[in-house]
């Protein structure tokens, strides 16, 4: 056994232990905090809160730029939040690191435990809460929508809202699939909301695709506002081709 495989297979039982979950989850916190604080922020459509006073909203923020969404929420609204989050333990991170915005997580993935997380998410709607889903992840491909909020809102009535942030300052991690953004503090951002997407609950599959192509295209039009605005290069969504062969090998 090799030195680095001895170093890396034991500070991965570390970082799965219950402790090392909720001190990494504290971290995270006072990290956001720290960026939500210290950085010169632009909100824009902030109108869009109304929404969350009269029903249940579906808020949809892509993986990468997941980040900074506790902070603004916990910061601009008290209505009640649920956030649905991966069983692994990195999931088992954001989920601890949610409780401290008081969001409520919700265990399950497109892959694991879907269709209880689903009935939950469901149940939650009809409460008039409101709930965040990445509908790119767990693993990809970036920047590209899946149907789950689409269905949400077309069996509830809730409007989706999409939430986008960037910074003028950032870390990419460019070797994880959604190039993970994590922002810098003392600098300049944005935060901003769509405007609400009501989905009609009658929809043929063509309809149905139609929609969420069109979800899509909001917010991926959100993160080229949003890079523009602090001068960031363009971020792209995978190309589906190269997605597809990385599927298959």
């Amino acid at each position: 056994m090799s030195f680095k495989f001895f170093i890396k297979s034991n500070l991965k039982k570390v970082t799965q232990s219950g402790i090392a979950i909720r001190l990494i989850a504290s971290l995270i916190y006072v990290y956001t905090k720290l960026v939500g604080r210290t950085c010169k922020w632009q909100l824009e459509n902030m109108n869009s809160l109304k929404y969350l006073k009269e029903k249940g909203a579906i808020f949809v923020v892509w993986h990468s730029r997941a980040a900074m969404m506790p902070f603004f929420y916990h910061t601009l609204t008290t209505q009640k939040l649920a956030a649905l989050t991966s069983p692994h333990p990195d999931g088992q991170i954001i989920a601890h690191m949610l409780k401290h915005y008081q969001i409520c997580p919700v265990n399950g993935s497109s892959n694991e435990n879907a269709q209880k997380s689903a009935l939950e998410l469901m149940h939650i709607l009809k409460k008039n809460w409101n709930i965040c889903i990445s509908p790119d992840g767990p693993r990809g491909p970036r920047m590209r929508m899946k149907k789950s909020p689409i269905y949400y809102a077309q069996k509830t009535g809730a409007p989706i809202i999409c939430a986008c942030f960037s910074v003028k300052k950032a870390t990419v991690i460019k070797s994880t699939w959604d190039k993970m953004m994590i922002p810098l503090p003392f600098c300049q951002g944005i935060f901003c909301l769509s405007d609400p997407l009501y989905i009609p609950e009658d929809l043929t599959d063509k309809d149905f695709e139609a929609y969420r192509q069109k979800l899509e295209d909001i917010a991926n039009n959100q993160v080229f506002h949003c890079d523009e605005f602090v001068g960031r290069p363009k971020t792209l969504p995978a190309a589906l081709d190269d997605y597809k062969k990385k599927e298959t090998l």
